[in-house]
């Protein structure tokens, strides 16, 4: 109806400030009044706000004290929703968009630092820009306490949002090797539950041996293998999780420069050879289930 209306207004401007060849002509050398401004409002539900509007617009919802909380969570998913674009997101910066965002992630209600850590991570994936400006914000630690949330779905999301933060950018990671982010990340692998959380963090492992080699210096310090061996040992049912624990077990034995101590060697190899029984028409190749039982021999 409101959209109709201003239709309706829009085709009465356009008649009120559209003279005929007739009229003009008539009217010439006479005082001509000045065209209705169109108002604003009818503009918008014509061409639609930007982006940049409704961010701001979700923002101020989402901050209100006086919005409720089924408002704040649909204004969160609008904003988690603009920032998908890249270009939305680079702009969190200069719009001062990444404080009140960070804010949340302190927020005593569990729902909002979950929903805060969904746009750290979203904002940041593969956005250099982004991951800068989470960085010079000081998201990062902020994240990795979050890893120690109470409740299992705000750990997730944190996940997600240190995968988004350190991924691909050399900065992020240096900084969370600086404050030892690994060790919370083993500790995920020795005293989680959640499978889902398992899986994140032994992906996000994996993905970091691979970008970054070195780092399995310190891994093996933390006891890596005894680790996985304990995720393989709690999980060998689910085919995913040893599939993934499996491929970052061979990242490591593929990046480490440091001698793994042959007992731990020895435990870890019970695992694969039992998961080979179990998964080997299903998971990895004959090339990698070779190599990982002689690497492991």
């Amino acid at each position: 109806m409101s959209q109709q209306k201003s239709l309706n207004e829009l085709l009465q401007w356009s008649i009120i400030n559209q003279a005929t060849e007739k009229e003009d002509a008539s009217a010439e050398g006479a005082t001509k009044e000045p065209p209705r401004k169109l108002d604003p409002e009818i503009i918008d539900a014509i061409l639609g706000k930007s982006d940049s509007q409704l961010m701001i617009e979700a923002m101020t919802v989402i901050k209100s004290p006086q919005s409720t909380d089924e408002q704040k969570e649909v204004a969160w998913e609008d904003f988690e929703m603009l920032i998908q674009q890249i270009d939305n997101a680079s702009n969190m910066e200069n719009m001062k968009l990444w404080p009140p965002v960070l804010e949340e992630l302190k927020s005593s209600n569990p729902k909002y630092r979950e929903q805060a850590a969904w746009v750290c991570g979203t904002a940041t994936q593969n956005n250099p820009k982004a991951q800068a400006a989470f960085l010079k914000e000081k998201g990062l630690p902020m994240v990795i306490e979050m890893l120690s949330d109470p409740e299992t779905f705000v750990r997730a999301k944190a996940i997600y949002a240190l995968s988004g933060a350190i991924k691909h950018f050399e900065p992020a990671l240096q900084e969370f090797k600086n404050v030892d982010g690994f060790k919370t990340l083993i500790d995920i692998l020795n005293n989680e539950n959640d499978i889902s959380l398992l899986r994140k963090t032994v992906f996000l492992l994996n993905t970091v041996l691979i970008q970054d080699p070195a780092c399995s210096t310190r891994l093996a310090e933390l006891e890596i293998l005894h680790a996985l061996d304990h995720v393989l040992d709690q999980h060998m049912d689910d085919e995913d999780v040893v599939e993934k624990s499996l491929v970052t077990l061979k990242t490591f034995l593929d990046s480490t420069s440091s001698p793994v101590h042959p007992a731990a060697l020895a435990i870890i190899r019970q695992k694969v050879l039992t998961a080979k029984d179990k998964y080997s028409q299903f998971i990895l190749d004959t090339e990698a289930w070779a190599d990982l039982e002689k690497k492991t021999a």
